[in-house]
């Protein structure tokens, strides 16, 4: 395994690797610290958070890259950790527990069931294209909004960006990186002063049952871990990886049993970051791809061992730098997603409601626009549908390119 592993490396996945986990760590980990702070958490409660989070995206990460040989990159529920800023202030983090605990056992038993393969078989695969290209929206936007709050970092990239997408277009988020890295080390303290890189040691939360909160708190997280896994395997099956539901909900859910006593809210692969890692620019041939997983699953670990004290670190990197990195390698994805979910003529009313709707940031019953989104493009298409619903064989479902649509497979940019 490891001679084979030192055969497919390469670095520019070992750079899209780091540039996943810099892009989780930089923006992702300040929703769990808000949480935290609104529970009013202890350090102690927040370096084990911290590591519960990462130590479970670290080892799914890991898994799936190497057993699977595609590059999949672990993560946690940002939208469902976000639920929590408000969610804490209502419940005891031990009916938190409780619901991160019955929504770990019911995902493990629907993906190991083989049921949610079956689920995703009814999402068609257009409105999905439209919900992805909504997420990424922002993601490609903040490229110029962080062009103007910090030109001086953020201007140097770009031109970077384009230069190598003329000459090296491999390379060319990598060398990206590296400019705004030298760009920004004379006005960015890297000093360690403060820094306490201890070991964490994990603190065990008994957890309790409350109807209101597995109600008010579990059901939307349960909502959420169901389309978030849809997506994220969605994205690998765009780029034309064969993954299978099964192993990768399944593997997610059982993972996620014991570290939600540790205040894991759910692990489950990457869509945005995912999709960085699972295109051309992190390397030509699909199959070496998964290199990226590797690296970004061993950073996990290394972070989430000296859990929240490591976090400083990545609060010293330039504000607009992981923000424009992120944009411009999402660029690609977000073209060919949106261009897939408007292939078809006889859906674009439907796609262009679901990317609106991802796009509004709208906010309903705590849960996100992403969801709602497909909500209301399924809603639109049914409403306005001329004629009775194909059967399921005839449907679009996700992985399975509707006719007329174009192959995005693994020609994408991501």
């Amino acid at each position: 395994m490891f001679s084979r592993m030192r055969a497919d490396f390469s670095a520019s996945a070992a750079i899209a690797g780091l540039i996943a986990l810099v892009a989780t760590y930089s923006g992702p980990v300040l929703i769990v610290v808000q949480a935290a702070q609104a529970g009013h958490l202890s350090h102690s409660l927040l370096s084990t958070w911290i590591w519960a989070v990462s130590i479970g995206a670290g080892a799914l990460g890991l898994w799936l890259s190497v057993r699977h040989k595609m590059p999949v990159i672990g993560a946690w529920s940002t939208p469902g950790v976000a639920l929590l800023i408000s969610g804490l202030a209502h419940y005891p983090f031990s009916d938190v527990i409780g619901c991160y605990l019955v929504v770990a056992i019911i995902i493990a038993v629907v993906g190991l069931s083989g049921l949610f393969g079956r689920l995703i078989q009814y999402l068609p695969a257009h409105l999905l294209s439209a919900m992805i290209a909504g997420v990424l929206f922002e993601f490609c936007a903040g490229i110029f909004q962080s062009l103007q709050s910090a030109p001086a970092v953020v201007l140097p990239v770009i031109v970077a960006y384009v230069v190598c997408r003329r000459i090296i277009p491999r390379y060319a988020v990598a060398l990206a990186l590296l400019t705004g890295v030298i760009a920004a080390m004379s006005g960015t303290n890297f000093t360690v002063r403060g820094l306490d890189l201890s070991i964490v040691r994990p603190e065990l939360t008994v957890p309790s049952a409350s109807p209101e909160a597995l109600i008010g708190l579990g059901l939307p997280l349960l909502l959420l871990a169901l389309t978030q896994y849809a997506t994220s395997i969605h994205v690998l099956r765009n780029a034309g990886y064969d993954i299978s539901p099964r192993s990768v909900v399944g593997v997610s859910g059982l993972m996620s049993i014991p570290l939600s006593l540790f205040g894991n809210s759910g692990i489950n692969p990457a869509a945005i970051v995912g999709a960085m890692c699972a295109s051309s620019e992190c390397h030509e041939n699909p199959q070496r791809r998964y290199i990226s997983g590797v690296v970004c699953g061993i950073g996990y670990l290394c972070i989430g061992t000296f859990g929240a004290s490591i976090i400083a670190l990545f609060a010293r990197l330039p504000e607009g730098l992981t923000t424009t990195l992120a944009g411009l390698a999402l660029l690609g994805t977000f073209v060919s997603s949106l261009s897939s979910s408007l292939a078809n003529e006889s859906h674009r009313e439907s796609s262009v409601i679901t990317f609106a709707v991802t796009v509004s940031g709208m906010s309903f019953l705590g849960l996100g626009s992403a969801l709602w989104g497909l909500v209301a493009g399924v809603v639109f298409s049914l409403a306005l549908s001329r004629r009775h619903p194909a059967s399921p064989a005839k449907q679009s479902a996700v992985g399975a390119p509707e006719k007329g649509t174009p192959n995005t497979g693994l020609s994408e940019r991501t």
